[in-house]
């Protein structure tokens, strides 16, 4: 369990931290150019998709890590490969939670993590997109 603990602290802690300074970057960035409201608006859009999906990619990589530590497991029908732990993790990040493929062993503890982290990032960047639009709405 110690080590799904340290597992899941590290994914949380490296998650949290590239996603703070990715859109902390990107947010001084837009508003020092000199590019339409539109183009601010697609460009915020799109690395906000990308860096949501790539977060859940790293937890996909750390799923795969514990199952190679002998944490746990997954539950599904037929044989599991790569994109199903990351399809597991998109699922889980973004809470839907739909049941078709779950965790066993101590990787449900990396699997609430994830949907916790996943909860409060994108929780942040809506909260960031609706900031940034009301700053737009008002120039």
């Amino acid at each position: 369990m110690l080590t799904t603990a340290i597992l899941a602290a590290v994914t949380f802690l490296a998650v949290g931290s590239f996603h703070f300074a990715v859109l902390s970057r990107v947010a001084s960035r837009l508003n020092t150019s000199d590019l339409s409201a539109g183009w601010h608006h697609f460009l915020l859009l799109g690395t906000i998709g990308l860096l949501h999906v790539f977060e859940a990619a790293v937890y996909s990589v750390a799923f795969r890590l514990g199952q190679s530590w002998g944490l746990g497991g997954f539950k599904t029908e037929g044989p599991l490969n790569f994109m199903d732990v990351y399809y597991f993790s998109i699922v889980n990040y973004t809470t839907l939670g739909l049941g078709d493929i779950y965790p066993s062993g101590h990787l449900r503890f990396l699997a609430g993590i994830e949907s916790l982290e996943g909860f409060l990032l994108l929780s942040c960047s809506a909260s960031y997109l609706f900031a940034f639009a009301k700053q737009r709405i008002k120039d």
